[in-house]
């Protein structure tokens, strides 16, 4: 294999790899759609499922990331800039981190944003628009 040819290769590579790494919520030609919420980014290796009940927004954690540190923020525009939460923070840590248990519900949510953003670790695994 000639260089050139070698190069281009593992440029798509690497570009293959980047882009298959930020997950989207597009299964199929579906989107994910809770209520009034639309999953514009769904990482299936944190997140198991999501519930809208009212204003209250509540995710179900895969076993494995039961005990991650998740952070969240939200805002008015994809991506920021972010809003305070009430205790005057952009990032709200979730106070369950001391344990969840597994294929529970968990980490309740409100917010009168048009997007939330959940970290796991600092990863982004979860963004919800408002439809």
């Amino acid at each position: 294999m000639d260089r050139p040819k070698f190069l281009l290769l593992i440029v798509s590579l690497i570009f293959f790899a980047c882009t298959a790494s930020f997950l989207s919520a597009d299964h199929h030609g579906k989107k994910k759609t809770f209520g009034p919420w639309e999953a514009v980014v769904w990482d299936k290796e944190v997140i198991q499922d999501l519930r809208v009940t009212g204003d209250d927004i509540f995710i179900k954690l895969q076993p494995e990331h039961r005990n991650a540190q998740l952070t969240m923020r939200n805002s008015m525009k994809e991506g920021g800039p972010y809003r305070k939460w009430l205790n005057g923070e952009e990032t709200f840590v979730a106070q369950e981190n001391a344990g969840r248990a597994a294929n529970t519900w968990t980490d309740r949510m409100q917010t009168s944003a048009n997007y939330i953003d959940y970290y796991n670790d600092g990863k982004l695994f979860l963004r919800l628009k408002r439809s």
